[in-house]
Protein backbone atom coordinates (compact mmCIF):
# COMPACT_ATOMS: atom_id res chain seq x y z
CA UNK A 1 0.00 0.00 0.00
CA UNK A 2 1.19 3.12 -0.86
CA UNK A 3 1.90 5.68 1.98
CA UNK A 4 -0.13 8.18 -0.08
CA UNK A 5 -3.10 6.51 0.44
CA UNK A 6 -6.05 8.04 0.42
CA UNK A 7 -4.63 11.34 -1.30
CA UNK A 8 -6.07 10.24 -4.71
CA UNK A 9 -10.21 10.21 -5.61
CA UNK A 10 -10.81 9.43 -1.87
CA UNK A 11 -13.44 12.23 -1.89
CA UNK A 12 -14.34 14.95 -4.46
CA UNK A 13 -13.37 17.99 -2.48
CA UNK A 14 -9.54 17.20 -2.16
CA UNK A 15 -9.62 16.65 -6.37
CA UNK A 16 -11.58 19.31 -7.26
CA UNK A 17 -9.28 22.03 -9.37
CA UNK A 18 -6.56 19.44 -9.66
CA UNK A 19 -4.91 18.53 -12.76
CA UNK A 20 -4.58 15.25 -14.90
CA UNK A 21 -3.04 14.00 -18.35
CA UNK A 22 -4.60 11.30 -20.09
CA UNK A 23 -3.42 9.17 -23.20
CA UNK A 24 -6.43 7.09 -25.16
CA UNK A 25 -8.66 9.38 -23.83
CA UNK A 26 -11.34 10.08 -27.15
CA UNK A 27 -12.58 6.12 -25.98
CA UNK A 28 -13.43 3.71 -24.08
CA UNK A 29 -11.18 3.35 -20.50
CA UNK A 30 -9.25 6.44 -21.29
CA UNK A 31 -12.63 8.54 -22.17
CA UNK A 32 -14.46 6.95 -18.69
CA UNK A 33 -11.54 8.17 -16.78
CA UNK A 34 -11.59 11.50 -18.09
CA UNK A 35 -15.12 12.16 -17.87
CA UNK A 36 -15.24 10.89 -14.51
CA UNK A 37 -12.19 13.23 -13.19
CA UNK A 38 -14.13 16.49 -14.72
CA UNK A 39 -17.87 15.28 -13.89
CA UNK A 40 -17.11 13.77 -10.44
CA UNK A 41 -14.21 15.52 -9.36
CA UNK A 42 -14.44 19.03 -10.82
CA UNK A 43 -10.67 18.57 -12.09
CA UNK A 44 -8.55 19.60 -15.21
CA UNK A 45 -8.00 17.50 -17.45
CA UNK A 46 -5.65 16.94 -20.44
CA UNK A 47 -6.76 14.41 -22.94
CA UNK A 48 -4.34 12.68 -25.29
CA UNK A 49 -5.47 10.49 -28.22
CA UNK A 50 -3.70 9.90 -31.89
CA UNK A 51 -7.70 10.20 -33.19
CA UNK A 52 -7.51 13.99 -33.45
CA UNK A 53 -11.36 13.85 -34.92
CA UNK A 54 -12.64 11.89 -32.12
CA UNK A 55 -10.35 13.52 -29.21
CA UNK A 56 -11.96 17.02 -30.51
CA UNK A 57 -15.30 15.89 -30.36
CA UNK A 58 -15.36 14.02 -26.97
CA UNK A 59 -13.27 17.47 -25.55
CA UNK A 60 -16.14 19.75 -27.29
CA UNK A 61 -18.88 16.99 -26.00
CA UNK A 62 -17.71 16.98 -22.27
CA UNK A 63 -17.23 21.06 -21.86
CA UNK A 64 -20.94 21.32 -23.17
CA UNK A 65 -22.12 19.15 -20.42
CA UNK A 66 -20.62 21.81 -18.04
CA UNK A 67 -22.01 25.02 -19.31
CA UNK A 68 -18.90 25.36 -21.90
CA UNK A 69 -16.88 25.67 -19.00
CA UNK A 70 -12.85 24.89 -20.58
CA UNK A 71 -11.92 22.41 -17.54
CA UNK A 72 -10.76 19.98 -20.70
CA UNK A 73 -8.56 20.43 -23.56
CA UNK A 74 -7.11 18.30 -26.09
CA UNK A 75 -3.55 17.85 -27.41
CA UNK A 76 -3.37 15.42 -30.36
CA UNK A 77 -0.98 12.62 -29.61
CA UNK A 78 0.96 10.03 -30.53
CA UNK A 79 2.48 8.02 -27.98
CA UNK A 80 5.01 6.48 -29.79
CA UNK A 81 6.97 9.45 -30.35
CA UNK A 82 9.06 10.39 -27.47
CA UNK A 83 9.12 14.04 -28.21
CA UNK A 84 4.82 14.55 -28.40
CA UNK A 85 5.29 13.24 -24.51
CA UNK A 86 7.39 16.24 -24.02
CA UNK A 87 5.20 18.37 -26.10
CA UNK A 88 2.29 16.81 -23.88
CA UNK A 89 4.17 17.90 -20.93
CA UNK A 90 4.42 21.26 -21.76
CA UNK A 91 0.40 22.32 -22.49
CA UNK A 92 -0.44 20.11 -19.30
CA UNK A 93 2.00 22.88 -17.15
CA UNK A 94 1.34 25.60 -18.72
CA UNK A 95 -2.62 24.46 -18.08
CA UNK A 96 -2.21 24.30 -14.30
CA UNK A 97 -2.32 27.38 -12.27
CA UNK A 98 0.40 25.72 -10.47
CA UNK A 99 2.40 24.23 -13.01
CA UNK A 100 1.74 20.94 -10.98
CA UNK A 101 0.71 18.13 -12.63
CA UNK A 102 -1.26 15.67 -9.91
CA UNK A 103 -2.86 12.67 -12.09
CA UNK A 104 -1.49 10.75 -15.24
CA UNK A 105 -2.87 8.08 -16.90
CA UNK A 106 -0.98 6.10 -19.40
CA UNK A 107 -3.59 4.20 -20.87
CA UNK A 108 -3.38 4.14 -24.90
CA UNK A 109 -2.72 0.52 -26.06
CA UNK A 110 -4.25 -1.55 -28.75
CA UNK A 111 -4.67 -5.10 -29.07
CA UNK A 112 -2.90 -6.11 -32.00
CA UNK A 113 -5.41 -8.76 -33.13
CA UNK A 114 -3.82 -11.93 -34.95
CA UNK A 115 -0.43 -10.79 -34.02
CA UNK A 116 1.00 -13.94 -32.66
CA UNK A 117 4.36 -15.61 -32.20
CA UNK A 118 3.88 -17.95 -35.45
CA UNK A 119 1.55 -15.66 -37.30
CA UNK A 120 2.84 -11.69 -37.53
CA UNK A 121 5.43 -9.94 -38.86
CA UNK A 122 7.63 -7.82 -37.73
CA UNK A 123 6.46 -4.65 -38.36
CA UNK A 124 3.12 -5.99 -36.53
CA UNK A 125 4.71 -6.25 -33.41
CA UNK A 126 6.98 -3.08 -33.20
CA UNK A 127 3.46 -1.83 -33.82
CA UNK A 128 1.79 -3.07 -30.64
CA UNK A 129 4.89 -3.11 -28.59
CA UNK A 130 5.58 0.91 -29.74
CA UNK A 131 2.02 1.90 -28.58
CA UNK A 132 0.96 -0.47 -25.68
CA UNK A 133 5.03 -0.92 -24.08
CA UNK A 134 7.51 1.82 -25.53
CA UNK A 135 4.11 4.33 -25.48
CA UNK A 136 4.16 4.23 -21.97
CA UNK A 137 7.66 4.19 -20.81
CA UNK A 138 8.11 7.64 -23.28
CA UNK A 139 5.23 8.99 -20.73
CA UNK A 140 7.14 7.71 -17.51
CA UNK A 141 10.29 8.96 -18.58
CA UNK A 142 9.60 12.61 -19.10
CA UNK A 143 6.31 13.10 -16.52
CA UNK A 144 8.13 11.09 -13.70
CA UNK A 145 11.06 13.72 -13.12
CA UNK A 146 8.68 16.70 -13.32
CA UNK A 147 6.31 15.10 -10.97
CA UNK A 148 9.16 14.29 -8.68
CA UNK A 149 10.06 18.03 -9.04
CA UNK A 150 7.43 19.41 -8.21
CA UNK A 151 5.50 21.07 -5.30
CA UNK A 152 2.51 18.80 -4.43
CA UNK A 153 2.49 14.66 -4.62
CA UNK A 154 0.91 13.51 -7.95
CA UNK A 155 -0.29 10.22 -9.13
CA UNK A 156 1.02 8.06 -11.83
CA UNK A 157 -0.68 5.27 -13.30
CA UNK A 158 -0.99 2.87 -15.90
CA UNK A 159 -3.67 0.61 -18.01
CA UNK A 160 -1.82 -2.75 -18.79
CA UNK A 161 -4.21 -5.84 -18.38
CA UNK A 162 -4.81 -9.16 -16.38
CA UNK A 163 -3.26 -10.45 -19.22
CA UNK A 164 -0.11 -9.49 -17.80
CA UNK A 165 -0.78 -11.46 -14.69
CA UNK A 166 -2.71 -14.52 -16.09
CA UNK A 167 -0.87 -17.11 -18.67
CA UNK A 168 -0.31 -16.00 -22.19
CA UNK A 169 -2.57 -17.74 -25.16
CA UNK A 170 -5.55 -17.46 -23.63
CA UNK A 171 -8.49 -17.28 -25.85
CA UNK A 172 -9.39 -14.01 -27.39
CA UNK A 173 -5.83 -12.63 -26.23
CA UNK A 174 -3.41 -12.41 -28.78
CA UNK A 175 0.67 -13.08 -28.52
CA UNK A 176 2.09 -9.47 -29.07
CA UNK A 177 -0.72 -7.94 -26.54
CA UNK A 178 0.24 -10.19 -23.35
CA UNK A 179 3.66 -9.98 -24.47
CA UNK A 180 3.28 -5.86 -24.40
CA UNK A 181 1.35 -6.20 -21.13
CA UNK A 182 3.54 -8.65 -18.90
CA UNK A 183 6.31 -5.88 -19.90
CA UNK A 184 3.83 -3.19 -18.31
CA UNK A 185 4.13 -5.03 -15.54
CA UNK A 186 7.89 -5.27 -15.17
CA UNK A 187 8.65 -1.57 -16.23
CA UNK A 188 6.23 -0.59 -13.55
CA UNK A 189 7.87 -2.68 -10.59
CA UNK A 190 10.97 -1.64 -11.77
CA UNK A 191 10.01 1.50 -11.45
CA UNK A 192 8.44 1.52 -7.91
CA UNK A 193 11.84 -0.01 -6.76
CA UNK A 194 13.68 3.40 -8.33
CA UNK A 195 11.15 5.70 -6.74
CA UNK A 196 11.60 3.59 -3.45
CA UNK A 197 15.06 3.51 -4.00
CA UNK A 198 15.11 7.85 -4.29
CA UNK A 199 12.83 7.88 -0.98
CA UNK A 200 10.06 9.11 -3.60
CA UNK A 201 7.38 7.32 -2.12
CA UNK A 202 5.96 10.22 -0.46
CA UNK A 203 5.91 12.45 -3.62
CA UNK A 204 4.67 9.55 -5.89
CA UNK A 205 1.98 7.18 -6.07
CA UNK A 206 2.08 4.30 -8.74
CA UNK A 207 -1.30 2.62 -9.52
CA UNK A 208 -1.44 0.12 -12.06
CA UNK A 209 -4.85 -0.91 -13.90
CA UNK A 210 -5.69 -4.51 -14.50
CA UNK A 211 -8.27 -4.96 -16.33
CA UNK A 212 -9.51 -8.02 -17.45
CA UNK A 213 -12.54 -8.49 -20.41
CA UNK A 214 -14.58 -4.78 -20.73
CA UNK A 215 -16.92 -3.97 -23.29
CA UNK A 216 -14.71 -1.05 -24.93
CA UNK A 217 -13.12 -0.02 -28.17
CA UNK A 218 -9.96 -1.68 -27.66
CA UNK A 219 -11.68 -4.50 -29.60
CA UNK A 220 -12.58 -2.54 -32.92
CA UNK A 221 -9.35 -3.61 -34.19
CA UNK A 222 -9.83 -2.52 -37.43
CA UNK A 223 -10.21 1.33 -36.12
CA UNK A 224 -6.23 0.76 -34.48
CA UNK A 225 -5.42 0.07 -37.83
CA UNK A 226 -6.32 3.07 -39.38
CA UNK A 227 -3.90 4.61 -37.34
CA UNK A 228 -0.94 2.90 -39.02
CA UNK A 229 1.26 4.48 -42.03
CA UNK A 230 0.77 3.17 -45.33
CA UNK A 231 1.52 -0.13 -46.03
CA UNK A 232 1.62 -1.37 -42.35
CA UNK A 233 -2.22 -1.02 -42.51
CA UNK A 234 -4.04 -4.66 -42.39
CA UNK A 235 -7.54 -4.87 -43.49
CA UNK A 236 -9.67 -6.52 -40.72
CA UNK A 237 -13.62 -6.69 -40.46
CA UNK A 238 -14.45 -5.83 -37.39
CA UNK A 239 -16.50 -8.78 -36.10
CA UNK A 240 -19.98 -7.90 -35.00
CA UNK A 241 -20.10 -10.95 -32.58
CA UNK A 242 -17.08 -10.24 -30.79
CA UNK A 243 -18.78 -6.60 -29.77
CA UNK A 244 -21.42 -8.58 -28.48
CA UNK A 245 -19.61 -11.11 -26.66
CA UNK A 246 -17.82 -8.55 -24.91
CA UNK A 247 -21.53 -6.52 -24.29
CA UNK A 248 -22.39 -9.36 -22.76
CA UNK A 249 -19.74 -10.45 -20.49
CA UNK A 250 -17.12 -7.38 -20.32
CA UNK A 251 -17.28 -5.15 -17.44
CA UNK A 252 -18.51 -2.07 -18.55
CA UNK A 253 -16.00 0.97 -18.73
CA UNK A 254 -18.11 2.80 -15.67
CA UNK A 255 -17.70 0.24 -13.39
CA UNK A 256 -14.01 -0.38 -14.29
CA UNK A 257 -13.35 2.94 -13.49
CA UNK A 258 -15.36 2.69 -9.69
CA UNK A 259 -12.93 -0.53 -9.41
CA UNK A 260 -9.96 1.19 -10.26
CA UNK A 261 -10.47 4.37 -8.24
CA UNK A 262 -11.38 2.61 -5.19
CA UNK A 263 -7.94 0.79 -4.92
CA UNK A 264 -6.66 4.39 -5.97
CA UNK A 265 -7.85 6.07 -3.18
CA UNK A 266 -6.86 2.70 -0.84
CA UNK A 267 -3.59 3.14 -2.42
CA UNK A 268 -2.95 0.09 -4.27
CA UNK A 269 -0.25 -0.93 -6.65
CA UNK A 270 -2.08 -3.57 -8.88
CA UNK A 271 -5.94 -2.24 -8.93
CA UNK A 272 -8.91 -4.28 -10.25
CA UNK A 273 -11.57 -3.72 -13.09
CA UNK A 274 -13.79 -6.35 -10.88
CA UNK A 275 -12.52 -7.19 -7.21
CA UNK A 276 -10.46 -10.34 -6.73
CA UNK A 277 -9.75 -10.38 -10.48
CA UNK A 278 -6.21 -9.99 -10.50
CA UNK A 279 -5.52 -12.47 -7.64
CA UNK A 280 -7.67 -14.81 -9.65
CA UNK A 281 -5.78 -14.24 -12.85
CA UNK A 282 -2.24 -14.27 -11.11
CA UNK A 283 -3.18 -17.77 -9.22
CA UNK A 284 -3.42 -20.00 -12.31
CA UNK A 285 -0.16 -18.87 -13.56
CA UNK A 286 1.17 -19.34 -9.82
CA UNK A 287 -0.88 -23.03 -9.77
CA UNK A 288 0.97 -24.27 -12.65
CA UNK A 289 4.78 -23.12 -11.80
CA UNK A 290 4.07 -24.37 -8.24
CA UNK A 291 2.91 -27.81 -9.53
CA UNK A 292 5.18 -28.31 -12.30
CA UNK A 293 2.45 -28.29 -14.63
CA UNK A 294 2.37 -27.31 -18.08
CA UNK A 295 0.39 -23.30 -19.17
CA UNK A 296 -1.85 -25.28 -20.62
CA UNK A 297 -2.86 -26.98 -17.67
CA UNK A 298 -3.79 -24.22 -15.79
CA UNK A 299 -4.43 -21.74 -18.64
CA UNK A 300 -8.55 -19.90 -18.90
CA UNK A 301 -11.04 -22.09 -21.21
CA UNK A 302 -13.34 -20.28 -22.84
CA UNK A 303 -15.43 -22.48 -24.86
CA UNK A 304 -18.18 -19.75 -25.33
CA UNK A 305 -15.48 -17.68 -27.01
CA UNK A 306 -15.79 -16.78 -30.81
Amino acid sequence: MSILAGTFFANPVSMEGKVAVITGAASGIGLEFSRRCVLSFGMHIVMADIDEDGLTREVNRLNNEINGTSRAIAARTDVRKRDHYVRLLDVAQRASPSGCIDVCLFNAGVLGAGVQVLKGNENDWRWVLDVNLFGVLHGLQVFTPAIAKQARPGLIAVTASDRGLDIGGSPGCTASYATSKHGLLGMCESLEGELAAKNLGGQIQLSIMCPGLVASSLWNASKAEEQRLGSDKRTIKYREGQRQFMESLGTSVSDTIDTFLDGVARGQFICDSVPGQAQESFGRRAEYIAGGLMPSDRRLKLTSML
